[in-house]
């Protein structure tokens, strides 16, 4: 029983220690950071259903947050539009080249005249995070679940959720007289956004 209750007090131990190690500090008024753009990813997937779809990824090329006690007062990220790519090892390079350019075109994303997304960070409450994306012109706003995290560098946003871009209007996902099914406006996203402190 003894041998039972010390790897009991072990354990607890060990998770309060992972579990401050991984919250903000809350002591301090203000921290601001920009993003730490390597470290940085956003993967996606769309498509029709369960059974047709692709993914790949989309990289941020800047942005930045302010926090207050450890809270996100603010801040905005943009995002590349020309960076889609398809990452899907079952297709061939070349294939995956044209659905990417397929993407980046006047039938979806029209890089050519929109060739960024605007993200703007609200408010953080119960593990969720008000998020507006600036997709083609339109403010899109959706409450989505993350987790945020203290790092050696700074802090990461990380979360795994559904986006729908429906009023949005992109070109692609509308659908057609006739057609049974069509691309869905809703996307998945795996977010993990590394910001690192302004010094």
């Amino acid at each position: 029983m003894k041998l039972f209750k010390v790897l009991g007090i072990a354990t607890v131990t060990a998770a309060l220690v992972s579990f401050q190690y991984g919250k903000i500090d809350t002591s301090s008024d203000s921290a601001k950071y920009k993003l730490d753009k390597s470290a940085s990813t956003l993967g996606w997937k769309g498509g029709k259903n369960a059974a047709y779809f692709h993914t790949g990824v989309v990289n941020f090329s800047e942005g930045s947050l302010t926090m207050d006690k450890g809270v996100i007062s603010g801040g905005s990220f943009i995002i590349d539009l020309s960076t889609i790519k398809i990452v899907e090892a079952s297709l061939p390079a070349a294939k995956q080249e044209s659905l990417a350019e397929h993407l980046k075109n006047e039938e979806f994303f029209n890089i050519a005249k929109f060739a960024t997304a605007k993200v703007t960070l609200g408010e953080y409450k119960d593990g969720k995070l008000t998020t507006t994306i600036n997709l083609l012109g339109v403010d899109v706003k959706h409450d989505v679940p993350v987790v945020i995290k203290k790092t050696e560098k700074g802090a990461v946003i990380s979360g795994k959720f559904d986006f729908d871009f429906t009023s949005a209007n992109i070109p692609g996902v509308q659908p057609h007289e006739g057609d049974t099914e069509h691309i869905s406006p809703v996307f998945s996203f795996d977010l993990n956004l590394a910001v690192k402190t302004v010094k």
